[in-house]
This record gives C-alpha cells, sequence and structure tokens, in this order.
C-alpha cells in the first residue's frame, strides 16, 4: 500500500473533533545510502512529534554502548558476554522507545497494524503508537477517553488523549494531567 492510501486509511478513523486537525506525514530520504526517511505527526499544522530512523540509530547505539559498557559486555565473541551482549541491544531498544524515539519503520508496522484492530484490541496493545492512534480513532467513545488512565502512559499517548479530550469537551480530572505535559 502507498502511503498516501495508508494516510488516507488511518485518517479517516479519527473522530470528527480532531479529523483534520490531526495529519500523519512521511518523507523517504531518497539520496541517502537506505533510502530511509522519517515521518511527524502535526496538530494544527504544528510537528508535535516525529518518527526519525536516524535519530532513532543515534540514540540506540549511544544506549547500548553504555549499557555494553557498564556491564563489561562488549564483545559478542566471548561466550561469556554474548547474552549481555544481546541483553543490552534489547534494553536499548525499550529505553530508547521509552524516551519517546521510534524510527520510520515502526510507525509504518503499527499503522497497517491498527487498521486491522479492534478498539478493545488498540487499547490493550503494548505498543504505544497503535493507543495513541486509538485515542483519536471515532470508535473509541467519549466514556472511555474520560476513563482513560493517560498520566501512566507513553508522552505520544497523552499529547493525542489530551488533545482529543479539549476537542471532545471532556475535562480532566486532575489525576489525568501530567506535569511533564503542556
Amino acid at each position: 500500500m502507498k502511503w498516501s492510501q495508508l494516510k488516507k486509511r488511518i485518517e479517516a478513523t479519527f473522530a470528527e473533533s480532531v479529523r483534520g486537525r490531526v495529519e500523519v506525514w512521511n518523507t523517504r530520504y531518497r539520496k541517502s545510502h537506505d533510502s530511509e526517511g522519517e515521518a511527524w505527526i502535526t496538530i494544527d499544522g504544528k510537528m508535535v512529534f516525529n518518527f526519525a530512523t536516524y535519530t532513532y540509530f543515534v540514540e540506540y547505539e549511544r544506549e547500548v554502548d553504555r549499557l555494553r559498557e557498564e556491564r563489561g559486555c562488549t564483545d559478542w565473541r566471548d561466550p561469556s558476554q554474548f547474552d549481555g551482549y544481546h541483553q543490552a541491544g534489547r534494553e536499548a531498544d525499550e529505553l530508547v522507545h521509552g524516551r519517546g524515539i521510534f524510527p520510520l519503520w515502526r510507525l509504518n508496522a503499527a499503522l497497517f497494524d491498527y487498521l486491522n484492530l479492534s478498539i478493545d484490541e488498540i487499547a490493550k496493545s503494548e505498543n504505544p503508537i497503535i493507543r495513541a492512534f486509538g485515542m483519536l480513532d471515532r470508535r473509541f467513545g467519549k466514556r472511555h477517553l474520560k476513563e482513560y488512565d493517560a498520566p501512566k502512559e507513553h508522552p505520544l499517548v497523552r499529547t493525542l488523549h489530551r488533545l482529543r479530550c479539549e476537542a471532545e469537551g471532556i475535562e480532566l480530572e486532575p489525576r489525568q494531567t501530567h506535569a511533564g505535559d503542556g
């Protein structure tokens, strides 16, 4: 499926209150050696979240190197370091994602998956990108928005939850605001 078709299908799932205000964009750097790129989400024309593959790689490598150095498992060829070496890679991926840094391919995979999920599966997904787009979905009703425990969520989920609640005129309880939210 072409990006333009995916974009159209995803944005068609948005509730009327946010449709046209939130857009998903994507570009490829065709002259780079691997044609990687980035995607971003805008709210009212302002970029609020970015999915940049190169940024992900830089942060991932920085984090994985740090973990491997701390644990003394820098040589994958050494059988005594092999497990720790690979575990550091898995942990670095989780840490970087926890900071809100995702590569383009994770967004694309999440959006394709999203199109085939029920709203209950979306709300329970382990993938924060899928849960975030669920906040915009017309199937995610006002009652669910009001009851959703957003403060414990990924920053992208919190941002889109807050936007949708504001657009629907839902006042959030003080427990549903987060000190890091603007």
